[in-house]
């Protein structure tokens, strides 16, 4: 439970008002929780879905921003950030110190901003489609955020950081690995299964579980390649890049 707060508090903007332990089984217990507080933030999502299906006569365009900024609201736009940041890093075409200078810095630059203009329109637009479709159930709803959170600390765990100071390198730092691993793997199998039972998709969720693993692999080569290895940055990059193609793909296979 004390895992569970933890994350809570760290990804997330709803206020948890106790301070909490930072041991090394407290934050690999927080990590080990994070797939499971963004299956909830995936339910609080799939509440205002329903809501604004059943009493409301709006588009699907306007429900799908109203769902996505949801999801922005309960992250406090903590990846989303994230993703802007190495946006910028990643386009400027310079050295890795200076890759590095541009995650640190708080300012957006000019490919910041068109990446992020061009990721929410695109978010906004896939999830349109899925709602216009009805091809959107509970399920889903909790397990593309869980699958990204978690392909997020399967990356983190295979990854060195690429300083050793800052959020990311603590973090890394204070994970027991054998336990995190058999935790996030046995949270992956049992949550498979059951989103499986449930939906009988077992076609879809085989794909999503080797897409998200293949993924985390890639992007491990990628990041070690372009920025010497992972941030608290780069893992919000992640959490965002795969929920977006987690839902594309789920269009693609309805």
């Amino acid at each position: 439970m004390t895992g569970f707060l933890l994350a809570v508090q760290f990804f997330s903007v709803i206020p948890v008002n106790k301070e909490l332990p930072m041991t090394k089984r407290h934050v690999t217990m927080m990590f080990s929780m994070l797939p499971f507080v963004g299956a909830c933030m995936g339910a609080i999502m799939y509440g205002v879905y329903q809501l604004l299906m059943h009493y409301t006569n709006w588009s699907s365009l306007l429900i799908a921003f109203l769902v996505i900024l949801t999801g922005l609201i309960l992250t406090g736009g903590l990846h989303l950030d994230g993703f802007v940041d190495t946006s910028d890093a990643y386009f400027s075409y310079r050295d890795r110190e200076k890759r590095h200078a541009i995650l640190d810095d708080p300012r957006i630059g000019a490919f910041g901003a068109m990446a992020l203009v061009i990721f929410l329109a695109a978010k906004v637009l896939f999830f349109a489609q899925l709602v216009a479709t009805d091809a959107i159930s509970i399920y889903w709803f909790l397990f593309i955020p869980f699958l990204a959170r978690l392909g997020m600390a399967y990356y983190l765990v295979q990854t060195p950081t690429n300083k050793e100071t800052g959020l990311g390198a603590f973090f890394k730092s204070h994970i027991l690995m054998k336990p995190f691993i058999y935790t996030i793997f046995g949270s992956l199998l049992v949550v498979a299964i059951l989103v499986g039972i449930f939906t009988q998709a077992w076609l879809i969720i085989a794909v999503f579980v080797l897409f998200i693993l293949g993924m985390s692999r890639l992007y491990r080569s990628w990041t070690i390649k372009h920025f010497g290895g992972s941030s608290g940055d780069l893992y919000g990059a992640f959490i965002e890049g795969m929920e977006l193609m987690l839902w594309i793909l789920l269009l693609l296979l309805h």
